[in-house]
């Protein structure tokens, strides 16, 4: 019984219910045991410190796994003189449990010493200072240097809102570096981004609160543009003026549907376009752009015909003959003469010919003729800019 009685206390200990004193297992009660046994931590670290046991051979190091209710061995010391051991990979702001036991020649355990310590919380997190668009599709962040010296750069991290979650776009580094300016965004969107610090040994810091910044907005389209259809040699192209805009762009196309193609910038709400021929016509849409270089949508813009004014017509004449007399009696069928060109031609022979020019402004015109003689009389419109009908009106008189 007497020899009972030490066997169950033995196993009572092996079991680990003595809190200061854990047994590893087979472990031999009777051999000396490590003193003073502190975890000291950081971040991702935590150092243990014992006081040496020289007459042992080294020391067993354990740790333990809350979700396996296990101790796992991460160490064996065969330096007795040895009295720190450093445990990395570890998660910050956790609490760790340790356990170390000595053990003899044959590599039998004394009881085993606990310690525990939380490891140190990440990194603060970065302080953001500013946040503004600058000009179109960029906007720029400054934020706080971070005021650890561990720490070697910054993530910066944007939200995306299709998928969700956060993606890193960039590193800035070093830890002075702090000045972000993200390009080629959409105008008039909100966008969110945080920074992340990121220290030598790759400890994160908590995300900073969440900057919000928007692009600025694209401008308003423009409204009321109209083309001329009536103005010779050019088209003119007014609009109503847009709220922030610095100036307006015209775009150009030969065809209703396009392509249209940026043709000229002005900051005035008209414009003239100078063609320089009668009957063109062209289609035309007007954008407006901010100081921010921000432009109103041009596949929102509406579509305008122009027309530079087309030659008038030739003109209906009729004619009276009485003697050698000849009336003309000219109508304007578009109604735009203002004038009348006469070119009447006498033939003298049969190479030979007689060219006399007449003008009128009035709606007939009579001339002197030879019976016996032929005449051909080419008879033009003349509007009010002076533009002369493509074709002429044609009276031959005589054989």
């Amino acid at each position: 019984m007497k020899k009972i009685l030490p066997l169950v206390i033995f196993l009572f200990l092996m079991s680990g219910c003595v809190s200061t004193n854990k047994p590893a297992p087979k472990s031999n009660p009777n051999l000396p045991t490590v003193k003073e046994f502190k975890a000291y931590p950081d971040r991702n670290a935590m150092a243990l410190f014992w006081q040496i046991v020289p007459s042992m051979s080294g020391y067993y190091i354990q740790r333990y796994n809350p979700k396996t209710h296990k101790w796992t061995e991460i160490a064996t010391i065969k330096d007795p003189y040895k009295s720190i051991y450093v445990d990395t990979n570890l998660k910050p702001n956790t609490i760790y449990k340790y356990r170390i036991a000595t053990f003899d020649k044959q590599g039998i355990p004394s009881l085993a010493v606990e310690t525990k310590s939380k490891t140190l919380p990440p990194l603060s997190p970065v302080i953001p200072l500013e946040a503004r668009p600058v000009t179109k599709g960029i906007v720029k962040i400054i934020f706080r240097p971070h005021m650890n010296e561990r720490v070697k750069e910054y993530l910066i991290e944007r939200f995306n809102d299709k998928n969700a979650k956060w993606e890193k776009i960039t590193t800035l580094s070093p830890r002075l570096n702090v000045e972000f300016i993200d390009k080629k965004l959409k105008d008039g969107k909100i966008y969110k981004y945080r920074i992340i610090a990121k220290s030598f040994d790759d400890i994160l810091s908590y995300p900073s609160k969440t900057i919000i910044v928007s692009t600025y907005k694209k401008p308003p389209v423009v409204t009321n543009i109209k083309a001329s259809v009536n103005l010779p040699k050019k088209i003119v192209l007014t609009w109503s003026p847009v709220k922030g805009a610095v100036y307006y762009k015209i775009y150009k196309s030969p065809y209703p549907k396009g392509p249209f193609k940026f043709y000229k910038k002005t900051a005035n709400t008209s414009f003239t376009d100078f063609i320089g021929k009668d009957g063109v016509t062209y289609y035309y849409k007007v954008t407006a752009v901010s100081a921010h270089n921000t432009e109103s949508l041009l596949s929102n813009s509406i579509v305008v015909m122009g027309e530079t004014l087309p030659k008038p017509v030739k003109p209906i004449v009729s004619t009276n003959i009485n003697g050698n007399k000849i009336e003309f009696i000219f109508t304007s069928p578009d109604n735009r003469a203002q004038k009348y060109l006469i070119v009447k031609i006498t033939h003298l022979g049969i190479f030979k010919k007689k060219e006399q020019k007449f003008i009128t402004d009035k709606n007939n015109f009579t001339d002197t003729i030879d019976p016996k003689k032929k005449y051909t009389y080419y008879i033009y419109e003349v509007d009010k800019y002076g533009l002369i009908s493509k074709k002429p009106a044609v009276v031959e008189i005589g054989d």
